[in-house]
């Protein structure tokens, strides 16, 4: 049986402090944004949505896509972000606004 291997891109570690500045970020960024909050989409970013700093932390996992490719998430724990190696200029434009610290290079 022949498998397809699944699509994979470097991640690069960071390290963040305005976790609803950055999502919100991505999603403007993103062309066809899609954010996952515990594998469930959500669709209200607003500040009465699940986008809010305290929904955040609270959750297990989170991703923002740009169609089927992550740009920007966590899993198990908000403070082991990563943003996907393709979108290093938004990684450091967030850096540049002091709402993450990138933590090494990507891997």
């Amino acid at each position: 049986m022949f498998w397809k291997k699944k699509d994979t891109y470097k991640l690069i570690p960071v390290l963040p402090t305005s976790y609803r500045n950055i999502f919100i970020r991505a999603i403007e960024i993103s062309t066809d944004p899609i954010v996952l909050i515990n594998n469930k989409i959500i669709n209200d970013y607003s500040e009465a949505g699940m986008l809010t700093r305290r929904h955040i932390l609270e959750c297990h996992s989170i991703e923002v896509r740009d169609g089927v490719v992550g740009v920007v998430g966590f899993h198990d724990h908000p403070k082991e972000m990563w943003i996907n190696e393709n979108y290093r200029e938004f990684a450091c434009y967030c850096e540049g606004m002091h709402w993450l610290t990138i933590q090494g290079p990507a891997s």
